[in-house]
Order: structure tokens, then sequence, then C-alpha cells
């Protein structure tokens, strides 16, 4: 369905948008029969993970050649990211999914649960291989289209959660500006519900004064280390950010942003 969109597209000298929502590797993972043959070596489960993400990177390929064959792709944003970290208490034979050198997995907002991949590939704009540390975010996808198409933020009336990364892209921003915040329900592994990344410091809290974590991600990326007791002036900074951005939620939610 997504090739014969962007073909229709291209004949008509349309711009387009497209979102692609693979299933992979969400339960239930399935893998067909040629895919699970590369991995006959491992347990059915692990051939159904495995064999289901060969699929998903077949697809990507496919999309990326159609976009070749049409020559649009220069000038064509492709985003691809994970929605979360891998599924299951930990790494295994029933669980194959890893969150490499991170605390948590899928559910937990520790690192492995939210820190994923995130790839941009813009052959126009963008030079193949570039790295950033800066942690980004699906949210900033909408002001980053704005931006490249000379929408600015500032006249937006509706608060917005992301922001543009055209200049971290211009090799011009290090650090996120604002933050990036998360609230999760019920079964969490182990972590508080919400949390608040803020470059370099992290909050994790359930915002009732009780078992607040703070941790360094430059230096202790897998969060062994818990700062809050010795950082209070930031714990409590950060708690009233993630409080007003809470807030804030509730009111898009209620309709209370709205502008006619």
């Amino acid at each position: 369905r997504m090739i014969p969109f962007l073909e229709k597209s291209v004949a008509a000298n349309k711009p387009f948008l497209a979102v692609l929502w693979f299933h992979t590797p969400h339960l239930p993972v399935l893998a067909a029969p040629e895919q699970r043959a590369k991995f006959a070596r491992y347990t059915e489960k692990q051939q159904h993970y495995w064999g289901a993400l060969t699929a998903l990177d077949e697809q990507m390929g496919r999309l990326r050649r159609e976009l070749r064959r049409l020559d649009v792709h220069r000038n064509t944003m492709l985003w691809y990211a994970s929605d979360n970290g891998p599924e299951g208490d930990a790494e295994g034979p029933d669980w194959p999914g890893t969150a490499g050198p991170w605390r948590g997995r899928k559910r937990s907002l520790f690192e492995g649960g939210v820190r994923v991949p995130g790839i941009l590939e813009w052959p126009g704009r963008v030079t193949p291989g570039q790295v950033t540390g800066m942690a980004c975010s699906t949210q900033d996808y909408y002001p980053t289209v704005l931006d490249v198409l000379g929408f600015h933020m500032d006249k937006q009336p509706e608060p917005i959660d992301g922001l543009s990364l055209v200049p971290l892209l211009e090799s011009k921003l290090k650090e996120r500006p604002h933050p990036i915040a998360f609230e999760t329900m019920g079964n969490t592994r182990g972590s508080p519900a919400l949390t608040l990344i803020e470059n370099r410091y992290k909050l994790l809290s359930s915002l009732n004064g009780k078992d607040d974590l703070l941790f360094d991600l430059r230096d202790d990326p897998g969060e062994t280390r818990n700062l809050a007791g010795s950082m209070p002036d930031r714990v409590r900074a950060m708690t009233e950010t993630l409080r007003t951005w809470r807030t804030s939620c509730s009111d898009s939610n209620q309709g209370k942003d709205y502008r006619d």
C-alpha cells in the first residue's frame, strides 16, 4: 500500500507524508519459514524473533529502493525508530531482545525501556554517518517538519513538547533546550512512573516525595548511582518541571489548549 501511494504522489508532483507502523517485533512475534530458516540453530522463539526482524529490515530496504527508483530520495526525510525497549524481564531464549548496556526493558522508564536507536536518512541535507549523543524523541518530528517547511514554532498557539532538530542537523545544537518527559502506567518493572531527561541528568519520580531517583547519564549511563540525596536542589527543580509538564498534558487531554 505504501509503494502505490508513493508512486501516485510522485506522478502527481505532490509532496507526501507517510507513516508506516511495523508490527515487528511486538507480540505475537511470527516469522515466515524463509526468514526462520536463517536461524535454524536457535530455539523456535528466537527463530521467530530474529526472522521477524530480518523481514522488517528487508522491507525497509524495499522502501529505500523505491524512493531511489522514483528519484525522490534526496529530498525525502526517512525517519526510523523503535517505540520502546525489548519485551520481557530479562534477555534469554524466551525473550531474545536486548537493551544492550542500559538498565530496564519495555514498560520501564529506565534507559533500557525508553532509549532506542533513532535514524534519519535525508541525502539532500544530511551527510551519512553523522552521530549525535543528544537525546531526541518522536515528538520532535512534528516541529522539525514544520521548521523545514518554513513554519516557526513561536507562531504556534498550542503547547509543543518537542523541538525542531534542524539546528542539530546543521551542527548548531549539542544539548536540548527543553527536556523530554515520559509517564507510564501499569507494570513499570521497578521504575517510578514518571521521568524527566534533562540532557546530562535524569529524574525518575512518582511525584509523592518518596523514592526519587536522580542519575548522571554522562558518567553513569547504566543508572546505578542514585544522586537524589546529594543533589536536592536539582531534584526540586526537575520535579517542578515534571509537575508543570504533567499539568500541561492534563490540560491538553481535557481540551483546555484548544484554539478556535
